[in-house]
């Protein structure tokens, strides 16, 4: 520490200023470490963002549409009237999917992805369908097979044969899942396209 100001005047043991003109006495340690930047937070193992995310089972928000869209159209098929327009509205379905898609995530899909979405939404459809049918026939599939062998006892042939029984029923519900999957599917390709002609948000290639 310096004993005199640079005006002349005698410094004050310890003092940090002239008491004169009141320049510094002495410089203060500039220290010259870097100085840690803070970073952001490693991402969880297999983290990918939304607009990457491809249209599958393994998207959250795909799955939770998909589910919503499905629940709604089952509920739509039990009111009494409106069961004649379930081809239109498995066909609804996969259409309303990629609208809510889009107003969910505000991207746009493609008509591959929208499609995807739809085919998502039949087979929730499909499963909850098979469910209820399921159901219905625990309780009163007894009443319901009589009742269909008195309009056709050849009814009673079939059910009688275990092998031709089982292979009528595969091929009833392979059909009933082709047709529910495939009007799905073909509503949210139609739904991508109408969103893609409306100019509404970026199409993401998912």
């Amino acid at each position: 520490m310096p004993e005199f100001c640079s005006c002349g005047t005698a410094l004050v043991d310890a003092a940090r200023f002239c008491h004169r003109c009141g320049k510094p006495a002495f410089e203060p340690a500039v220290s010259l470490e870097p100085v840690a930047s803070e970073t952001p937070p490693p991402l969880p193992a297999g983290y990918l963002p939304l607009e990457g995310l491809p249209v599958s089972f393994r998207n959250p928000i795909a799955v939770r549409v998909a589910f919503l869209m499905s629940v709604g159209i089952i509920l739509i098929g039990m009111i009494p009237g409106l069961q004649i327009f379930l081809v239109i509205w498995w066909l609804a379905a996969g259409w309303g999917a990629v609208l809510l898609y889009r107003r969910l995530t505000g991207f746009a899909l493609s008509v591959r992805a929208g499609a995807r979405l739809g085919s998502i939404t039949g087979v929730l459809i499909f499963l909850g369908l098979l469910i209820i049918l399921a159901i219905t026939m625990a309780l009163t599939g007894k009443e319901v097979l009589d009742e269909m062998t008195k309009q056709d006892p050849r009814i009673a042939t079939v059910i009688n044969d275990p092998p031709v029984l089982v292979l009528g029923i595969v091929m009833l519900v392979g059909m009933m899942f082709a047709m529910v999957v495939g009007m799905c599917a073909a509503g949210g390709a139609l739904g991508a396209r109408f969103v893609q002609r409306s100019g509404a948000g970026n199409t993401p290639s998912v």
